[in-house]
Formats: C-alpha cells, structure tokens, sequence
C-alpha cells in the first residue's frame, strides 16, 4: 500500500468518523468513503448526507462495496456491535486491506476480532482524548498484527499514533483503566459539585480539590492515597457514612459516595491493616498485591470449607 495513494473507508459515519474524515482529506488523502446503516431511512440520515456532502465522501452501499473501493478500512459504530461488523468485514478484507477498529472496546472484544480476522492485518486503536477537538491528530494507542503498517500510514497524514504492540487489546487495556479514573473523576465532580452547590461553596471545594491533586506528581500522590487508605480504611468508611448522610439530607444522588464507602468497606474486610501491621506501605503497588492475595486467600478458605 502506497501512504501517498491512501483511500479511507469508514464504517459508521457519525461525529468522530465526520471529524477524523475531514482532516485527513485536508493532509491529501486520496479519498474518504463511508458506509453507514443509517444513511437512508433513518432519523440520523439527513445529518449524515449532510456531512459526507460537505467533505465530498462518498457514501457507498454496502459494507462489501465499501472494502473494495478503501484501503485502510476503520471501524467507528459502537463498542457493542463492533464484533459483528468485524465479523460481516472479514469476508470481504484481503491481506492488502487494513482492518482497523476505534470503538471503545475491552480488550477481550478486540482479541476477538483478531481471531475473526485471523491472518489479516488488525489495528487495535484506543482513542484517548476528544475527537471533534483534535480531529485526525486526536492522540491514539495503537496494537495489533497491521500495528506497524498502520504507524506508517499516520506519520504520512499527521496523526498521533503511539505504538503499543503488536498484541490486540492491549491499546484497548489501557483505554479501559484510563476510562475508569476519567469517567469516573467525571462523576465525582458532579456529585461533589452537587453537594458543594448545595451549601453554596462551590469555587472553596474547587480550589481545595485542586490544591490536593496538583501539589504532588500524579504518582507519588496515589501512593500516599492509597498506602494511607490501606491502614485508615475503617475510619474513612465512617466518614463516608457522615457524606451519605449529608447528601440523603440534601436530597442528592450519592451513588459514587456509596461506591467509595463499599469498596474502603473491602479493604476493611481484607484486614489490610494487620496485614502492613498497621503502618503505611510505600505505594500503590504493594496495597493492589495485598488485595489480591488476601483476595485469594479468602476464596481459597471459602473453598475448603465447602468441601
């Protein structure tokens, strides 16, 4: 495949294929064609027209006809159908194609995909920050068999590509942790913001949270985190009971409030602290190694005694 000559076929044309489509015609592009199931007889198909016409895409037919006009084909439905396009893809890719799916998919859905495409070459991509910001620059974690080939294709049309590997899944494994803290950060400033509104402190929890989190490293901050919640997790159980308290009170969701009292709860549970007798393990790792060996401890007695 020549990068110079490069024609992109995207399944599922929505914000981020619209987006992505765009700047690569503007980095000279050979073309950009689209399928979308959506595109006729559908509430979403005026907007989809809409934008292919805007950016001269055409709109093919047929996953088939799609496939055979593209040489880098990119899958961009949603993580829940992404096995199924991959599968109806796979009868129709050739080793010269390139297969390569941006859904926000687990690792095991992308494994899956590269055993249904077997030999063909598969690009794993993470996409790890806003799309319509940074359209085909948006930073990518890429792995997968057609990983190098696709790296190449990327520096040609100016898009952030970081080389993960060549195992499927593992761009994928590090968009999923990532999408913890992320979504969840997201979901703790709403709930937190919410109580804060309540009592009108807002812009004061802002600046208190801030000066928290950016005053150290974000590594050195999470292993005084959670070495510290290892030993002192049935106090902050206690005082995540006072926070549901005060948010039942106000009359505000505290799902993440509850999430946080039942998983110190676990740690309680698992007696980390005689387990680090009662003082502070140097870091994050040695309180996720504790865990998981309590953890199997626990499931081994659970086992012995039913038989």
């Amino acid at each position: 495949m020549n990068t110079e000559t490069v024609t992109f076929g995207f399944i599922g044309f929505g914000e981020a294929s619209y987006h992505i489509a765009g700047g690569l015609l503007e980095e000279g592009a050979k073309a950009v064609r689209a399928y979308d199931v959506q595109a006729r007889n559908h509430p979403r198909s005026e907007m989809i027209q809409k934008r292919a016409g805007e950016l001269g895409v055409a709109l093919d037919p047929s996953v088939e006809e799609l496939i055979r006009n593209s040489d880098v084909i990119v899958s961009a439905t949603s993580a829940k159908v992404a096995l199924a396009v991959a599968q109806d893809a796979a009868r129709h890719l050739t080793k010269e194609k390139l297969y390569v799916d941006i859904n926000a998919a687990s690792p095991d859905v992308k494994r899956q995909i590269a055993q249904t495409l077997g030999d063909l070459p598969f690009v794993d991509v993470a996409v790890v920050e806003s799309v319509p910001a940074y359209r085909h620059r948006v930073p990518m974690l890429i792995s997968g068999s057609g990983a190098s080939r696709f790296a190449d294709i990327a520096r040609r049309y100016r898009m952030q590509a970081t080389l993960v590997g060549d195992e499927p899944g593992s761009a994928s494994a590090i968009k999923m942790a990532r999408s913890i803290f992320l979504k969840g950060l997201t979901m703790l400033l709403l709930e937190t913001l919410s109580l804060s509104r309540h009592f009108g402190v807002e812009e004061e929890i802002l600046r208190s949270i801030e000066q928290s989190i950016t005053r150290k490293p974000l590594k050195e901050r999470a292993n005084d985190l959670i070495s510290r919640s290892a030993i002192h997790a049935e106090r902050r159980v206690a005082e995540m009971e006072e926070v549901l308290h005060t948010l039942r009170a106000a009359e505000l969701d505290g799902t993440m409030s509850e999430a946080t009292r039942n998983k110190l709860q676990m740690l309680v549970d698992l007696e980390l602290n005689r387990y680090f007798n009662y003082e502070a393990p140097d870091g994050y790792a040695e309180v996720i190694d504790a865990i998981l060996e309590r953890g199997r401890e626990r499931g081994e007695a659970k086992a012995a005694e039913k038989q």
